[in-house]
């Protein structure tokens, strides 16, 4: 590299740099840079140490005197990897009566922690383990392991007890409720382990992945202690307008116990699917097309009108496909009894009336895990999930929903 020598001369000091520049292109300009900023890093920091164990022993190199507490015992060579890129054979002194313990960087220690919290967000962003040594290499120019990522990403897991045990402002107005299935190493064989998710929209139209955890079913009392968690870290549901689910029993038994007098929404595209099932194909399409004109009504009253006329065309074909829906018909037109002014009302009730806004969650669950064929531990899992919905909340923090400000 060139070194640039300015004297106090404006117009010679232009010319050097005009004569620098010409001389070198962008890409060699930038590396030299990096480069000569790490070696001058290196010599400062072996520079400090030297005075931290001149302090220490109370005396310089060669020094003669009563009150030195200790000698030097040469030095020990070691690589660090910094914010500017791999340090090679830093040199660190020693002394005779113990290891010395420099603040330069803390003992052991073969990153700065600048790094590993550079790896650890490149890894909250959505990037694979594997994936993550090429994404960072071209900033730090080094490389790291799978296995080193996955290493530094434990340190999430404090993360995820303090994600776990935040405190919840209750204000939330909407609230959906679901889980996502994955598969979890046991000591004998990959076990498939339930992820319990809360999504909710705030009164100020912030769009919250406010909880999961990991339970074994979605049985009663598994909804039940998840619930509950929720109720005790703040969310009490004095402003909930509206749960919605997917229908699952187990959930709605411990919302009788926990939040039983908020009313709830089944998710219309779950509630369909079973009546898919019970359908032949030829008369699948539809079925389900004229169905769907229940769930478009205006009204309850123009809505319960239309499933008499639905019922009546179908009842005798598919009496199964028709008490699928009239048990739950309430709980299926609950999102029409909310006051929703009319400018926003299409818009709202599309995103009420079922869990579709919580599915995109576990889409990009999905779509992160699908390399991996099954989680290690359910720490993995806590770590996955925890980084998968904290770049959405950070995504979502300044996109609020604006139509669900308007009826506070």
């Amino acid at each position: 590299m060139q070194y640039l020598v300015f004297d106090n001369n404006v117009t010679q000091r232009w010319k050097h740099v005009k004569d620098f520049v010409e001389s070198c292109n962008d890409v060699n300009f930038w590396v030299d840079i990096k480069r000569h900023t790490r070696l001058l890093l290196k010599e400062t920091m072996e520079f400090c140490m030297d005075y931290e164990i001149t302090n220490h022993i109370n005396a310089t190199r060669h020094q003669r005197t009563e009150l030195r507490l200790d000698y030097r015992n040469g030095y020990y060579y070691r690589n660090l990897d910094t914010e500017l890129g791999p340090i090679d054979d830093l040199k660190i002194p020693r002394r005779r009566l113990g290891l010395f313990k420099t603040k330069v960087f803390e003992l052991y220690q073969r990153r700065q922690k600048a790094v590993n919290e550079a790896i650890c967000n490149v890894f909250l962003s959505g990037v694979s383990t594997r994936d993550v040594s090429a994404a960072i290499k071209p900033l730090l120019e080094t490389t790291f392991s799978a296995s080193c990522v996955s290493r530094i990403t434990k340190n999430l897991n404090s993360k995820v007890k303090e994600f776990h045990k935040r405190k919840l402002l209750d204000e939330y107005q909407f609230l959906f409720l679901d889980g996502i299935t994955l598969s979890v190493k046991s000591s004998l064989k990959a076990v498939k382990k339930l992820v319990l998710v809360a999504y909710g929209i705030t009164i100020f139209g912030k769009k919250d992945l406010i909880s999961f955890r990991i339970a074994s079913s979605e049985s009663q009392s598994s909804w039940e202690a998840f619930l509950n968690d929720l109720y005790t870290r703040g969310l009490k549901g004095d402003n909930l307008k509206l749960i919605i689910t997917d229908g699952c029993k187990g959930l709605h038994a411990a919302l009788d116990i926990v939040y039983a007098y908020t009313k709830r929404q089944h998710c219309w595209v779950h509630k369909l699917r079973n009546v898919a099932k019970t359908l032949r194909k030829s008369d699948e399409k539809q079925v389900l097309s004229e169905a769907k004109k229940i769930y478009k009504a205006k009204t309850k009253r123009e809505a319960v009108r239309l499933f008499r006329l639905w019922k009546n065309h179908w009842y005798k074909l598919y009496p199964k496909a028709v008490n699928c829906i009239e048990k739950d018909l309430d709980e299926l037109l609950s999102f029409l009894e909310i006051p929703i002014p009319e400018k926003y009302k299409a818009l709202i009730r599309k995103r009420i009336r079922t869990t579709n806004v919580i599915e995109r969650s576990f889409r990009e669950v999905r779509r992160r895990i699908r390399p991996m064929s099954c989680f290690t531990n359910q720490d993995s899992v806590n770590r996955i999930i925890y980084a998968i919905f904290t770049r959405l909340n950070n995504k979502w923090e300044d996109k609020p929903l604006v139509e669900f400000t308007q009826f506070i």
